[in-house]
């Protein structure tokens, strides 16, 4: 059995740049704690690793052998066969958009998850209780928190995009 510790290293890097980056959008644009954002940021990013390395162990044994070859090749070594940069991009572009998604549901469903724990008090109350308070209690509308989820997955995800055509161009160098 192979253990792919380079993958896992390289997957945690990523969802370190993912929380960092996203949880500074949560803070900016949905006016939250800091610590709120980082919240949010980490549930919907463990989230959507987790569900995203499912799939891929899912779709993986189904796909023909030439394909399932290059794709593990390049998950696993970083490395790109023959016409492997269009189906990256095509499978990219996929992910982009299916990341997003689930990311907008976890959020919406840790949302829930909070508001059932931790209802909301009533203005005097919140007001009374601000000083001692460490977290805002005060909820963005669904749509800039879906605009913060969009812009904070833009950013991290071209901030990885950047990362791995660094290391790509340190190999060929």
């Amino acid at each position: 059995m192979v253990f792919p510790l380079p993958t896992i290293l390289l997957q945690t890097f990523f969802l370190t740049i993912s929380v960092a980056i996203e949880s500074s959008v949560f803070y900016a644009r949905c006016q939250v704690s800091r610590k709120t954002s980082v919240e949010y940021a980490l549930t919907i990013n463990l989230i959507s690793a987790c569900v995203g390395w499912i799939f891929f162990f899912y779709i993986e044994p189904i796909l023909s052998p030439p394909l399932k070859i290059q794709l593990v090749t390049y998950v696993f070594l970083n490395k790109l066969g023959e016409g492997g940069l269009s189906l990256i991009f095509i499978i990219g572009f996929f992910v982009f958009w299916a990341n997003f998604s689930l990311k907008l549901i976890s959020l919406n469903l840790f949302n829930k998850l909070v508001d059932y724990a931790y209802p909301l008090q009533p203005e005097a109350e919140l007001e009374e209780n601000y000083r001692y308070s460490t977290r805002k209690v005060k909820k963005a509308p669904e749509r800039r928190q879906a605009m913060a989820v969009l812009w904070g997955h833009s950013y991290s995800h071209s901030v990885i995009l950047l990362v791995l055509w660094l290391k790509n161009f340190q190999n060929t160098v």
